[in-house]
This record gives C-alpha cells, structure tokens and sequence, in this order.
C-alpha cells in the first residue's frame, strides 16, 4: 500500500533510473531486488517488473533466481518414518506451480507468475525468466551441479548479459555459484540429496550431486568479492527508486570472481 505521506515514485521514474544506471533496450538482465529498498512505488512490485522490461524492451530479457520454497531436501536428516512419509506424499517440483523461494523477494513471485514466464526444471538452482531469449536460458537446466556448466548462469554469461542489484545486498549475487562451479580452488565441498520431479507423468525421486552453496564459505563471502570488483573501479553504482543498486557485467564479474578465488584458495 502506498504511503501517501512519502514522495511516490512512477513506473517512468524508474526507467529514468534504469537507464542512467547502464539497463538499455536488448539487454539480458538477471535482477536481485529488495521492494522495500525500492521505496514507495506506484503499483508497487508489479510496476517494478513492467519498468524492468519496458527498460530492456521486447528484444531483451529479464532474468531472476526462483529456486523452491518448498523443496525437501533435507531428507536425509529425517528418521526413517518420516522419510518414507515424505517419499510418499511430497509433492514434486512442478516448474508451473512451485513457489518462488521468499528470502529473495516478493518481485521473484511477480516475475515467476507473469504472463509468458519461462522457468528452468532445476528444484533448487530454478531460475527465471521473461523475455525473448526466455525459453532456451531456462532449458535443459542440468539437476547436478545447477549453477556450473549447462546453466542458466553459464548463458547469462554467454550472452554476454548484466547482474542488477536493486536493493538487494551484495552477498546475494546469484551468479557468483557460476564462478565457484568454474573456478579451480579448495576446498569444494560436495553435497547429495534427494528430491521428487515429475518425470513421463509420475513423480519421482532423483539423487542429485552438487557443490555446498547453503551457507557462506568459511574463508570468504560474496559481498568481499562484489566490493573488490566496485573497488577496482568496475560495474557501475545508483539508485533505483530510493534503492542503493549496482549494475555488474556478467562476463566481467565471473572472470574477476574466477581470479579472486584462484589467487586465494588456488589448488
């Protein structure tokens, strides 16, 4: 809801500021937001997404990190009862239905459930997408190692796309698992768990294989490598709305990611 004692900001404000921050027509942008950051906006998450897309135009693409609220992932830590319960009577992952995951925003539930939205069948990596290029970033998303090689991620940066940070903190930058995936450092530790798909019309449970990317590596953060990245004078720095943003090449990124990694933890 609007507050009306606050100044109110306009679908147009926000393509204004889109575009001084480096957002053109044709671009593919992979957005972490925060709403409340934005500020008081006008129609509030749904003109956040119409503004993002009026700014990259029919020729471009916006991207977001859905993943699953629900997924049950954690059955291995179940007893076995209550294992068996959730084997069988979990729903699977339907890319269709399955919510958006919410400690990434309430703009990811906006974006997910807009008209034309595509959306890869990886449970936990899930990512977004509206756009031109929607439907094949967001195919054949691999179910081991989501974030590496085959990803969405991997043709954000084949595409030669953008990271926009709107609001949203430096330690959420989806794309930097893409770096972690590619980069040669240790330790990596890898991570097994089950999870229901639906597969020829049945559900079943796969086995998937993938790096630990649940909690913060214990000798590094993504928030220190985004803020070496802005400190050697890269991406460029805004506002959106009332929201403090970044807006980051992602090809530059991974590369300088790549090598920051590499030089500190380096096999």
């Amino acid at each position: 809801m609007l507050d009306l004692g606050k100044p109110i900001l306009t679908k147009h404000d926000l393509i204004t500021s889109l575009r001084l921050m480096g957002l053109t027509a044709g671009d593919t942008v992979m957005v972490h937001s925060s709403m409340k950051a934005a500020g008081n906006v006008m129609g509030g998450p749904t003109t956040v997404m119409q503004a993002l897309l009026d700014t990259v135009t029919p020729d471009g693409m916006v991207m977001m990190y859905v993943g699953w609220e629900n997924i049950p992932d954690y059955t291995n830590e179940l007893d076995d009862e209550t294992r068996q319960l959730f084997y069988a009577h979990h729903p699977p992952f339907d890319p269709a239905t399955a919510r958006a995951t919410r400690d990434h925003g309430v703009l990811v539930e906006v974006l997910r459930t807009w008209p034309n939205a595509q959306r890869s069948a990886n449970p936990e990596a899930s990512i977004g997408a509206v756009g031109k290029d929607a439907a094949w970033v967001t195919a054949d998303h691999p179910l081991d190692y989501g974030y590496g090689a085959g990803s969405p991620l991997a043709k954000l940066v084949e595409t030669g796309g953008k990271v926009l940070m709107l609001g949203a903190p430096l330690d959420t930058i989806t794309l930097l698992h893409y770096a972690e995936n590619i980069a040669r450092f240790e330790p990596k530790d890898i991570i097994h768990y089950s999870c229901p798909i639906i597969r020829d019309g049945q559900t079943v449970w796969v086995d998937i294989e993938d790096y630990n990317t649940g909690d913060p590596h214990a000798d590094y953060e993504f928030y220190q490598i985004a803020g070496d990245y802005l400190a050697a004078g890269k991406g460029s720095t805004g506002t959106v709305g009332e929201a403090q943003s970044y807006l980051f090449d992602a090809r530059d990124l991974v590369a300088f990611a790549v090598q920051w990694l590499e030089e500190r933890f380096g096999e």
